[in-house]
């Protein structure tokens, strides 16, 4: 399915779009969003798609901003994707996402909107062979249920609970600090002691990205994404929407470093990469500590840390994402149910 096919099965599900090639438009129709969550930023999109890319199969982004009466109202993150001779329809590898919405645009047209979009879905899964749909909500800063939630569940898709860790950037530094893990606060205390500290934007210099992208490999033990995959997150560095924390011995090597992205609603933990030599040092509390005043100095409203795994979580993470995961929920102030909707096609 090429573009001109996508256009015509939205035409004929009564959607008007125009698809995100003109990423100035996106980025127009974002500003106007009420919660401007970081999954929908395009240079995000950028980014996930080449990483998905970069892994292997045949990637088709139909990302696209709808209309409603010649007006731009919503923007939707929307990939078919076929790996392994499976073929998937997703927002960029993850679970689709549903159109979200500029903040004057009224509860009918969201709902007539959200079930054109459904409608588009259903003509869509059809053309490719399409066994199963996989969504998501998203995070708004609100726990209402949408209607892309509500619509999904009356065509036949059940719900499945996650646990998403999130810190209110809106509380005083003290208080979020307080609110941290015990054993935390000693060690972001040793970490600012005995390390070199550094906050890196839009006057990084690109030896230091390589020295970050070089420690990482070393972590990793091996490539794990696109050469092009590293430069997007550089980019995003240098335009301010994403940040990198540096932490340094007293001999300047680079020891650790963590990358955050932020929209001007929300900050989320991008990668990181840590000396594995060093792990009885404070190293990762730190770095979350000084994105946390970061993502407050740059007035996000929400940072969100990452998934709360659990042994019962289907399909089973492994260990080593519970045990991340059980690092991440030390910081969090909040941990808020996220809802997987899962529909046979």
């Amino acid at each position: 399915m090429d573009a001109d096919d996508f256009i015509k099965l939205c035409e004929s599900a009564g959607l008007s779009v125009v698809l995100r090639q003109d990423s100035s438009l996106w980025e127009a129709v974002y500003e106007r969003l009420p919660y401007q969550s970081g999954s929908y930023l395009s240079s995000a999109i950028d980014y996930q798609l080449e990483y998905q890319r970069g892994h292997g199969g045949n990637w088709d982004d139909f990302s696209c901003v709808i209309f409603s009466d010649k007006t731009p109202i919503a923007l939707w993150p929307i990939t078919v994707s076929v790996k392994d001779e499976e073929v998937n329809l997703s927002s960029q590898g993850r679970e689709l996402l549903p159109p979200i919405f500029v903040e004057d645009c009224p509860n009918k047209t969201k709902r007539s909107v959200s079930k054109s979009a459904l409608d588009l879905i259903d003509l869509v899964s059809n053309e490719i062979d399409l066994q199963k749909l996989i969504s998501a909500s998203v995070f708004d800063g609100s726990q209402a249920l949408n209607n892309w939630h509500a619509l999904l569940m009356k065509r036949g898709a059940e719900c499945y609970v996650k646990h998403n860790l999130y810190v209110d950037l809106s509380l005083p530094i003290e208080k979020i600090k307080y609110s941290f893990r015990k054993s935390y606060k000693s060690l972001i205390t040793t970490g600012e002691r005995i390390w070199n500290i550094e906050v890196l934007s839009d006057s990084i210099e690109i030896n230091v990205w390589e020295e970050f992208r070089c420690l990482h490999l070393e972590v990793a033990g091996r490539v794990t994404r696109s050469e092009e995959s590293w430069n997007l997150q550089y980019l995003s560095v240098k335009n301010g929407e994403s940040f990198l924390i540096v932490l340094r011995n007293h001999a300047g090597r680079m020891v650790g470093g963590g990358l955050f992205t932020a929209s001007k609603d929300e900050g989320f933990y991008a990668s990181g990469a840590y000396d594995r030599s060093l792990f009885d040092k404070p190293l990762g509390h730190i770095v979350q500590f000084r994105a946390i005043r970061e993502l407050q100095k740059r007035g996000c409203r929400w940072y969100f840390i990452g998934r709360r795994f659990y042994q019962s979580d289907q399909p089973a993470p492994s260990e080593k994402e519970i045990s991340i995961s059980n690092f991440k929920e030390g910081f969090a102030s909040h941990c808020f149910a996220g809802f997987q909707l899962v529909k046979k096609m």
